[in-house]
């Protein structure tokens, strides 16, 4: 197994003297799944250490989760959301990640269908003829 952080996020942990962190996926809004990276967090059974990486720090993943981390690529981006305020995203790559929402630190592991309500896009259409 490897995971590769971007030199930008691991030089500022570094530097913060950043002990552990966590990154874990969670379901979003947009039905999409999402990656989070917490540094305060208490180590349960439900964890477990990844122990073959050359950072500074610790690095923990949910146990179920840590074979979808399997050579995976992890960028921290820092964009403005829907109201202008700056926010911090993480960009999961690797080759089991099959599809994207339009924002791309949204992901999917299986191709998602695009559901199209044609009777909103036929009045969409009368409407700009």
């Amino acid at each position: 197994m490897q995971i590769k952080l971007d030199k930008n996020t691991v030089s500022d942990l570094e530097d913060r003297k950043v002990e552990k962190i966590l990154l874990h996926l969670y379901d979003s809004w947009c039905s999409w799944t999402k990656l989070d990276l917490k540094e305060d967090f208490e180590v349960e059974d439900s964890l477990e250490k990844i122990e073959w990486l050359d950072y500074a720090f610790d690095l923990f993943l949910e146990k179920k989760d840590k074979d979808k981390f399997d050579n995976s690529i992890i960028t921290k981006t820092v964009n403005k959301d829907h109201t202008w305020k700056e926010k911090v995203r993480f960009i999961f790559s690797n080759k089991e990640v099959k599809d994207r929402c339009w924002c791309w630190s949204s992901f999917s592991f299986e191709a998602k269908k695009v559901k199209l309500n044609l009777s909103k896009l036929k009045d969409l259409k009368s409407n700009f003829k």
